[in-house]
């Protein structure tokens, strides 16, 4: 088990343990052996009666022993709350005992672990890898197939060896789990091995039985040296007396062996929780196989990790909705407001319909196994509906939506329709997110859903008999995991728009060369054919597809590419656009990362009839090497489409663009990752100046956008280091008092929990006027007033004069400054020049409070003096 009763010494199998402070004073000292006898003495008049003492009579003391080896007895089969609560009382008293004058002495620290004791497996279906000093990899083996190797480990050696701060059992550094440090690479001239990964491989169990087992855990995946982590059924052959488990694996290739379950994106620093159920006739073990990228990528020399905690066999009902229909229909039933139940097979006694065996088996010739389908036969007729109902889930996390995988069989010249339902529990509605119907052949195939819902729900199997009685519909093999996905096949959505790429573009576009919307496109393409990705995120191998950003032979900085979704309903429903993103630059240009941008639009016809491009993601430049994942909230009562937009940066700007696995749900979750949030204020000018505008009436003199005949002292773009993409104003006026020219925000929304928000840009200077002079201001704005009464008085928030910035060339350098976003307003820059100006570039608001940059920028400060500052990094 995971930790022990920890005093002087460790006396392992008690489900908690209390720790005391060591190095104590002598008068402490005593006060700490007094402590210790105080609470074996309160422990045992808790259980056995206050007319004992065990100090005073030697026998009493070796009956408390022997009580203590109850216990462990005890807690070994999953009984251990009497214990606790002993532990817990005496614990309290015999601190007090120890005396009021020692803080050290009364410090009492109770570590218990997160699972509730009466839930959990017994020990030898358990390994939660111990805890501080004792970390163990329990009865699981490293194979000798491989030089690379797990060890049990803690999160305090986080940054020494590798892994999370903390394990799952406890939630704290002390507590242990399994580590494979991805970057370490196999000894040259060591023992030869068959494989370049780690494998932790379970003690041998029986066969399953019909009911299956099921496998639960809890892992974690960081830095750029893993590829996948896999669960793998290794069947084991006969075993004899005496036979060790490098015996039993002599001459393993891997072969035999069945993929249960597979991960490979990072989990960014937190624990997510697997489960896998399987059946298996023989005997067989359960091998947790860590893959490092190939050792000669070049990622495989920086730090990389894979961890598990908490391995536990359970029963497959524990499971939850997973299911293999081999011993029951597990946690599912029949609905009662149908028209007829789902049966259980083994296979179809009809040749014309229905499959001639189960998922598993067909996939693996094997012998064993069941499914779940609807009878078309007679009584039925055409359009009779039977309904297989999961167990109640609780509402799902807006940002954490699940995917359920499952396997179909529609084989026959009457098959209807098959359909996956959410059941609102709370309204008793159903609402469909998957529907597919007739005929796709004598062959089983997978399909996948996202589960959203923001209220308790049930999940419904519901088959409709076709048109005659060869219409059996069979399903098999029900998973549940967490995070999105796109359905699939793509024909069977409720909502149009999720896609893997893997087959088509599913009705996602180009827009035509007319509509004059891009200069270039977003072109499918196989991994295989492209120096990166070298995989898709679908299905992770160079087989796989996604879509790419083109490169021409001709490129400018800017060059953008569309690709729109298909038209979606509106609705005053929330829906979220989950995807994932490739955007990496191998190669950084001295003058900076020049890769490009990607964003999100929502396009639709507002009210008054005019077309709305509203940005609602938006991220720039080098990202990593690996597929990240994305996502944001859309929401529009009008109908509407998506757009992702593509624009490479300047032309000596080289790397890779990609898009992938496009999925929508019902939620109204957060932007992911929060550095792509964007809102009205945000703009990098690249086409034009987005929602700000000039509202200076001066024509010689005014806020623009730089152009390549025209931009100040050649500045390049702060954004991509190209010609152009930046605003300015540039005054030569040396007879007439300075001009003050305004570039002013679209109104802007206050914060939903009234916080300031931040707003940064990057600023250059030019010119030879030390007056020349830059300020942000901001004015309230009523929405709800008059036109002529919506503005209120400004306030200067961030003042810069020329003579305080000490560059001697025009260089773009940082500035930002906090806003207060207790209610609406609009945002001002104003600049004021008889011989120079500003650029701006690059303005984005971020939520929460920030700090004056540069310093010399706070208006209340009254010290002009001749300190610089040089260019932010």
């Amino acid at each position: 088990m995971g930790c022990g009763l920890r005093w002087l010494g460790t006396l392992s199998g008690v489900g908690c343990s209390v720790g005391f402070r060591r190095g104590l004073s002598g008068e402490a000292s005593q006060a700490y052996l007094v402590h210790i006898f105080e609470v074996l003495n309160a422990i045992n008049l808790k259980l056995q009666g206050k007319n004992i003492n065990i100090i005073m009579h030697h026998d009493t003391i070796r009956a408390f022993m022997a009580k203590l080896d109850l216990w462990k007895c005890q807690i070994q089969d999953g009984n251990i709350q009497p214990v606790l609560a002993a532990v817990a009382e005496a614990g309290g008293s015999a601190v007090k005992a120890a005396g009021e004058g020692d803080v050290a002495a009364q410090e009492v620290v109770v570590r218990r672990k997160r699972q509730e004791a009466e839930e959990a497996p017994g020990p030898a279906d358990l390994c939660d890898f111990g805890s501080s000093p004792d970390e163990t990899l329990c009865d699981w083996t490293n194979l000798n197939v491989t030089q690379l190797k797990w060890l049990p480990t803690k999160g305090e050696s986080a940054f020494w060896i590798g892994g999370p701060q903390e394990d799952v059992s406890y939630g704290d550094t002390l507590g242990g789990y399994a580590l494979f440090e991805t970057s370490q690479i196999p000894k040259r001239g060591g023992a030869r091995q068959t494989f370049e990964s780690a494998m932790l491989m379970s003690p041998i169990r029986d066969s399953t039985g019909p009911k299956g087992m099921c496998v639960k855990f809890w892992y974690s995946i960081g830095g750029l040296s893993p590829e996948r982590l896999r669960v793998l059924l290794h069947p084991v052959p006969e075993i004899s007396e005496g036979d060790s488990v490098n015996d039993l694996m002599e001459g393993y290739d891997g072969s035999d062996d069945l993929v249960l379950w597979e991960a490979r994106d990072m989990t960014m620093g937190e624990w997510k929780e697997g489960q896998v159920v399987y059946t298996f006739d023989r005997n067989h073990s359960i091998i947790f196989e860590g893959i490092p990228v190939p050792s000669d990528d070049l990622n495989r020399r920086y730090r990389g990790f894979f961890a598990v905690d908490e391995l536990a066999f359970t029963p497959s009902e524990q499971c939850g909705a997973f299911c293999t229909f081999e011993g029951g229909t597990c946690g599912w039933s029949q609905d009662t407001n149908d028209d007829f139940d789902w049966g259980l097979s083994r296979g179809s006694l009809n040749p014309s319909t229905g499959p001639p065996r189960d998922r598993s088996s067909f996939a693996n010739d094997g012998l064993m196994g069941g499914y779940a389908y609807i009878n078309s036969g007679y009584p039925r007729r055409p359009g009779d509906r039977a309904r297989l109902m999961s167990l109640e889930f609780q509402g799902t996390n807006p940002d954490s939506p699940l995917c359920m995988r499952f396997w179909t069989h529609m084989y026959g010249n009457g098959i209807g329709t098959l359909s996956v339902i959410i059941f609102d529990v709370q309204n008793a509605e159903d609402r469909v997110i998957w529907t597919i119907s007739g005929e796709a052949g004598n062959a089983w195939y997978q399909g996948q859903v996202p589960i959203a819902s923001p209220t308790p729900f049930k999940i419904v199997f519901q088959g409709e008999v076709g048109a005659n009685n060869l219409g059996d519909i069979a399903i098999d093999d029900i998973s549940i995991v967490q995070g999105a996905c796109p359905s699939a096949p793509q024909v069977a959505a409720s909502k149009s728009g999720d896609c893997t790429f893997e087959v088509d573009e599913c009705e996602w576009a180009n827009p035509a060369p007319r509509d004059r919307l891009d200069e270039m496109d977003w072109v499918r393409s196989v991994a295989a054919d492209n120096r990166a990705p070298a995989r898709d995120h679908t299905l992770g191998t160079p087989q796989g597809f996604y879509m790419t950003l083109a490169r021409g032979s001709v490129q400018r900085g800017g060059d953008r590419a569309w690709l729109v979704s298909p038209t979606m309903s509106g609705s005053e429903e929330a829906m979220c656009i989950a995807f994932w993103y490739f955007m990496y630059e191998p190669f950084i240009d001295p003058s900076g990362p020049s890769l490009g941008s990607l964003l999100v639009y929502l396009r639709y016809q507002s009210s008054e009839g005019d077309l709305v491009t509203r940005p609602v993601w938006s991220l720039k430049n080098h990202q990593g090497p690996n597929w990240m994942y994305g996502q944001v909230k859309v929401q529009s009562d009008q109908d509407y489409v998506a757009v992702f937009e593509g624009a490479w940066g300047s032309s000596r700007g080289n790397g890779f663009m990609a898009l992938d696995d496009i999925t929508l749900f019902s939620g109204e979750c957060t932007t992911m990752p929060l550095k792509a949030q964007t809102t009205g204020g945000d703009c990098d000018f690249q086409r034009d100046a987005c929602q700000w505008k000039n509202i200076t009436s001066d024509p010689d003199f005014r806020w623009t956008t730089a152009s390549v005949s025209r931009r100040p002292a050649n500045l390049p773009d702060h954004t991509f280091g190209g010609p152009v993409g930046y605003a300015y104003f540039d005054v030569f006026n040396q007879n007439a008092r300075p001009q003050s020219l305004t570039l002013l925000s679209p109104p802007m929304d206050k914060s939903e929990d009234n916080a300031p928000i931040c707003i940064s840009f990057w600023f250059a200077y030019f010119g030879a006027s030390d007056t020349t002079k830059l300020k942000v201001t901001r004015e309230p704005y009523d929405r709800s007033a008059p036109e002529d009464q919506r503005y209120g008085d400004p306030v200067e928030l961030w003042v810069l004069e020329a003579q305080n910035i000490g560059a001697q060339r025009p260089e773009w350098q940082f500035g930002q400054v906090e806003v207060d976003a207790s209610a609406d307003y609009r945002i001002s820059l104003i600049g004021m020049a008889s011989n120079g100006g500003f650029a701006i570039d690059d303005i984005k608001t971020y939520s929460g409070s920030c700090g004056m940059r540069p310093e010399r920028a706070d208006p209340t400060q009254t010290g002009t003096g001749d300190q610089g500052f040089g260019p932010a990094n």
